[in-house]
């Protein structure tokens, strides 16, 4: 056990030589303590690497301070983790490590940050919680919703930010799409976005920890994701620019599947002017009314004509609506200018 983590590529060769045993064997004891979770397997054949479980599992408080660096904690508590990492999931957990910290420091109000990491099979998992006002009240309160449950809402855009002089407001967006599993609990709001279903999710649930806000992310160590490719999908090609979101429709306060007034409309589309391109998703939504359409289809692009909005996941009632609201606007708009 004491050589694990010195000699990690080499073990076996290592073991077989010292002790004059077999390459079987000495599978046969890796496999035992990998069992017994002493030890951890990263890899398969020639490529496999063997550490010390507990070198994964990590707990660590710090006081939130004006000094306090997110890049100095990875990399004082938490380098000896990524060097185990392939190159790609590292350049994943590093950027949401740091942002999701520097979130806690700067947004938080709280006094302490508590941050973990645990290994459980192939996945990576990392946590980082603090003791302050709660992620979803502070955004009720800084931009004045209705109920902090519309904060998840507003958060899933991007470009949502309480220190616009410190902050873009990209951490959480990129964050929650880069990495397999997403997840904040605060103020008895939980929100989950899991990448590889493609789902999120929104539902109220008690905190049983001491702290207002828990954010949690996991990823596959064997995965091929790359952060580039996340910042590529909602970059304009040309400028590199954030200027492309997706937006999931459900999201909104609403409990219900259908969506028939102006209101709902106004609250989805909060903000959005801050993009060129906007893709609704309205999975899970079986009906929209008319004002909302109208709302969406004509007042806001009136308003911002050269954004483009695309839907997508709409039933046939859906697109039925929205075209009819589309149409019913361009006859509007003829009807207004021949009256000129």
């Amino acid at each position: 056990m004491a050589h694990v983590e010195a000699h990690p590529h080499d073990i076996v060769n290592l073991t077989m030589a010292e002790f004059g045993v077999t390459r079987t064997t000495v599978h046969r004891h890796l496999n035992t303590l990998i069992k017994a979770d002493k030890i951890e397997k990263i890899g398969v054949t020639n490529t496999s690497q063997y550490f010390l479980k507990e070198s994964f599992n990590k707990v660590i408080s710090f006081k939130i301070t004006e000094d306090l660096s997110e890049s100095d904690i990875w990399q004082k508590e938490f380098s000896s983790i990524a060097t185990k990492l392939k190159p790609n999931i590292e350049e994943i957990c590093y950027y949401s490590f740091t942002e999701m910290v520097n979130n806690a420091k700067d947004h938080s109000e709280g006094s302490r940050v508590i941050i973990a990491s645990e290994k459980k099979g192939n996945k990576l998992i990392f946590s980082i919680s603090d003791n302050g006002v709660g992620i979803f009240k502070k955004i009720k309160d800084a931009f004045g919703l209705d109920d902090e449950r519309e904060s998840v809402l507003q958060l899933s855009k991007g470009k949502l930010t309480t220190d616009k002089s410190r902050h873009s407001g990209e951490g959480i967006f990129f964050t929650s799409r880069a990495v397999d599993c997403f997840e904040i609990l605060a103020n008895g709001i939980f929100y989950l976005r899991d990448n590889t279903q493609e789902d999120w999710f929104v539902q109220e649930k008690k905190n049983t920890s001491n702290y207002s806000t828990v954010v949690q992310f996991e990823i596959d160590t064997t995965s091929d994701r790359r952060l580039r490719n996340v910042f590529e999908k909602y970059q304009n090609p040309e400028t590199m620019a954030f200027d492309r979101t997706h937006i999931l429709v459900s999201l909104s306060l609403s409990n219900e599947d259908h969506f028939v007034s102006r209101s709902q409309a106004k609250r989805i589309m909060l903000g959005l002017e801050k993009f060129n391109h906007i893709i609704l998703d309205f999975k899970g939504i079986k009906t929209v009314g008319q004002a909302f359409v109208d709302e969406v289809f004509r007042v806001f692009k009136e308003r911002f004509p050269h954004i483009e909005i695309d839907v997508t996941n709409t039933n046939e009632d859906i697109d039925f609506m929205i075209k009819r609201g589309i149409e019913t606007a361009k006859l509007n708009n003829e009807s207004r200018n021949d009256n000129k």
